[in-house]
C-alpha cells in the first residue's frame, strides 16, 4: 500500500518528525539485513510537512515540504489565525487534491495549538474523504486552562473536532490537559516529548501492517474506522532476550501498557479494533498477548469489544505490540474506500506534481500468482490458499470462478493454513462464496492436520472434557470459565471449526489424552497477585 503521511502546521510537524526517526531508524538496521525489503517499505511511506510557513519547513529536505497559500501568507505563515489558514488551504487546494491522489492511505496530524493545524485539519481530511482514501487523522487539542493557548484558539480547536463528528470521521483526539500533572512537573518539551513519542511508536507498528495488507483485509479496515466516534493508539514494548519466549510478566505489563494511555480522548467501549503484534516468538505467546491486551480493556461476554489481529512483518527490534481501538458506536456502514491504486490503475490524476517526487511502485510478485486486473481471466493460477482466499475476498472474477469447484482445483490445501486463516475476521467473507466441495476439503484438511488434546476444564464443581461439549457448550465455556492459556487455542480452534462447518463439525476432530493441569489460567494469575 502507498501511505502519505502529511503533518499540518508546526505543531503537527514535530510529531511527524519524530515518527519519521523512528522509522528512518528502522530502514537503517533492515538495510543492513534485508536490502530489497527495505527499498520497498522507503518506497510506500512518504511523508509531507505542510505549512504556510516557508521557514518553519527549511531544516526540510525540499521533496518533504509542502507550502501551501503562497500568495494568501506571503509564505510567512497563517499568523495564529485559524481562517488565513484556510484560505491559504484553498488557494493550494488543487495541488493538495493532487498529491492526495497517488495513496491509498492517508495519516492526517496536527495541532489546534495556533493557526494551520485548526484551520486544515479537517478540510484536509475532507478531501482525502472525498476522493475516498483510508483517513486516520491525529489531532491534539491544546490546554486552556494551563495557558497553552488562549480561549479564542482554544474554541477554534474545538470546533475543528465537533466538524469531524458531525462528519463522522474517527479521529484520535489527543488532549495536552493531561500531559501536566502537579507531582512531576517538566519543562513543556519534556511533555510534549511524553505525548509524541507513544503516537510515533504506535504508528511505527500500524506502518508495517497497513503498507503490506497481507494480514489484515481492506475491507475490515473500512469497518474499523467508520462512523463518529474517537481511535486510541498504544503501545508497549516487549524485549525477551534472543532466542527466547517473553515472560508471563513482560506480556501481562505491556498488555495493560498498551490499553493504558492517559493522553486520548476515548470514553466509550472498545469496538472493533486493531491488535499488532511485534515479535519472532511462538504462537503461544501471540495467545497470550491477544487474551491479555482484552482482559486490560476490560472485555467480557457482553462487550462488543471486535479485535483484528496482525503481525508487523519485518519489524526489527524493539519488538512489542500495538493496539488502535476504535470506540463502540452502534453498527456502522463500511467505509468505501478506492483501493485502485494498489491494483495498478493509475489516471490522469495520479500523475506527480510538477517537481515533486513521485512515489515509486512498490515491487509487485512476478511468479505464478500474477493476473489480469477486471473482468479478464486469469494468466496462472493461484498458486497458495492464501492468496486465493484474498483474491475471494476481494470479489476477484477469477477466484470466484475457481470457488465454484474446489475437486477440480489442484490449489494446495494446507491444514495448518486453514487454520490460520480461520483467525482473520476477513476470511467468513471468502468463505461465504466457496462451494460446498470446497468447504469440505478445507475442514478435512484442517481435521487431518490436527490432533486435539482432550482437555479438562473445570465449570463450577465439575470437570470436563472438551469432547464432551457441544458447540454451544463450548462458547458458554469460552465466555463464562476462565480458561488456561495452554488450553485457549484449542478450545477456540474448535469454536471457530463450529461457527465455519456447523456443529457437527466439532465431532468429526481427534482427541488424544492430555495432561488434567495446564498451569493457571490469565484470570487466577491476576487473583494471585490479589491476594499476595
Amino acid at each position: 500500500m502507498h501511505i502519505l503521511l502529511v503533518s499540518a502546521g508546526g505543531g503537527g510537524g514535530n510529531i511527524l518528525r519524530s515518527v519519521m526517526a523512528t522509522f528512518r531508524r528502522d530502514l537503517a538496521v533492515t538495510q543492513k539485513t534485508d536490502p530489497g525489503y527495505a527499498e520497498q517499505l522507503r518506497r510506500a511511506v512518504t511523508p509531507r510537512f505542510l505549512d504556510t510557513n516557508e521557514f518553519a519547513l527549511s531544516d526540510l529536505p525540499s521533496e518533504e515540504r509542502f507550502l501551501i497559500g503562497a500568495r494568501t501568507t506571503g509564505r510567512l505563515g497563517a499568523r495564529h489565525d485559524p481562517e488565513v489558514a484556510l484560505r491559504a488551504l484553498e488557494e493550494s487546494r488543487s495541488e493538495v487534491e493532487e498529491l492526495f491522489s497517488r495513496y491509498s492511505i492517508i495519516i492526517l496530524i496536527g495541532s489546534g495549538g495556533k493557526g494551520t493545524g485548526s484551520g486544515t485539519m479537517f478540510p484536509l481530511a475532507q478531501i482525502a474523504r472525498q476522493q475516498k482514501k483510508l483517513v486516520i487523522p491525529i489531532f491534539v487539542r491544546p490546554s486552556f486552562e494551563r495557558h497553552e493557548v488562549d480561549k479564542q484558539h482554544y474554541d477554534h480547536a474545538v470546533r475543528a473536532i465537533e466538524h469531524f463528528d458531525a462528519a463522522g470521521i474517527r479521529l484520535i483526539e489527543i488532549l495536552n490537559d493531561r500531559g501536566y500533572t502537579e507531582h512531576d512537573p517538566q519543562p513543556q518539551p519534556v511533555v510534549f516529548e511524553r505525548m509524541n513519542v507513544p503516537i510515533a511508536r504506535g504508528l511505527r507498528g500500524l506502518i508495517y501492517v497497513l503498507w503490506d495488507l497481507s494480514q489484515v483485509d481492506p475491507s475490515d479496515l473500512s469497518i474499523l474506522f467508520a462512523g463518529r466516534g474517537r481511535l486510541r493508539i498504544g503501545f508497549a514494548e516487549i524485549d525477551p532476550p534472543d532466542g527466547r519466549d517473553p515472560s508471563d510478566e513482560q506480556v501481562e505489563h505491556a498488555a495493560r501498557r498498551c490499553c493504558d494511555n492517559p493522553y486520548y480522548a476515548f470514553d466509550k467501549p472498545a469496538g472493533t479494533s486493531l491488535i499488532c503484534i511485534e515479535g519472532d516468538w511462538s504462537n503461544l505467546v501471540d495467545a497470550q498477548i491477544k487474551g491479555r491486551v482484552g482482559a486490560a480493556m476490560g472485555v467480557d461476554a457482553r462487550s462488543p469489544y471486535s479485535p483484528l489481529y496482525a503481525r508487523a512483518v519485518g519489524i526489527p527490534r524493539p519488538w512489542g505490540v500495538t493496539g488502535l481501538f476504535a470506540e463502540y458506536t452502534g453498527t456502522q456502514r463500511p467505509l468505501e474506500v478506492d483501493w485502485s491504486l494498489e491494483k495498478g490503475v493509475r489516471t490522469a490524476a495520479n500523475t506527480p506534481l510538477a517537481g515533486a517526487e513521485s512515489p515509486a511502485p512498490v515491487a509487485q510478485p512476478t511468479g505464478p500468482s500474477n493476473r489480469t486486473i477486471g473482468n479478464a481471466s486469469p494468466a496462472r493460477g493461484f498458486t497458495t490458499l492464501r492468496e486465493f482466499a484474498v483474491a475471494l475476498n476481494r470479489a476477484d472474477p477469477a477466484a470466484l470462478a475457481v470457488a465454484g469447484d474446489g475437486v477440480a482445483s489442484d490449489i494446495p490445501v494446507d491444514g495448518a493454513e486453514v487454520r490460520r486463516l480461520l483467525g482473520l475476521m476477513w476470511f467468513r467473507t471468502a468463505f461465504d462464496r466457496l462451494a460446498g466441495d470446497w468447504r469440505e476439503r478445507l475442514l478435512h484438511a484442517l481435521v487431518e492436520s490436527t490432533t486435539m488434546r482432550d482437555h479438562a476444564l473445570k465449570r463450577g464443581r465439575h470437570t470436563i472434557h472438551l469432547r464432551e461439549l457441544s458447540l454451544e457448550e463450548l462458547e458458554e465455556t469460552s465466555s463464562a470459565t476462565a480458561v488456561p492459556d495452554g488450553i485457549r487455542p484449542d478450545l477456540d480452534l474448535l469454536i471457530a471449526a463450529g461457527r465455519f462447518w456447523g456443529a457437527d463439525a466439532v465431532k468429526r476432530f481427534r482427541f488424544v489424552a492430555s495432561p488434567e493441569r495446564h498451569g493457571p489460567s490469565t484470570m487466577e494469575s491476576l487473583l494471585h497477585k490479589f491476594r499476595e
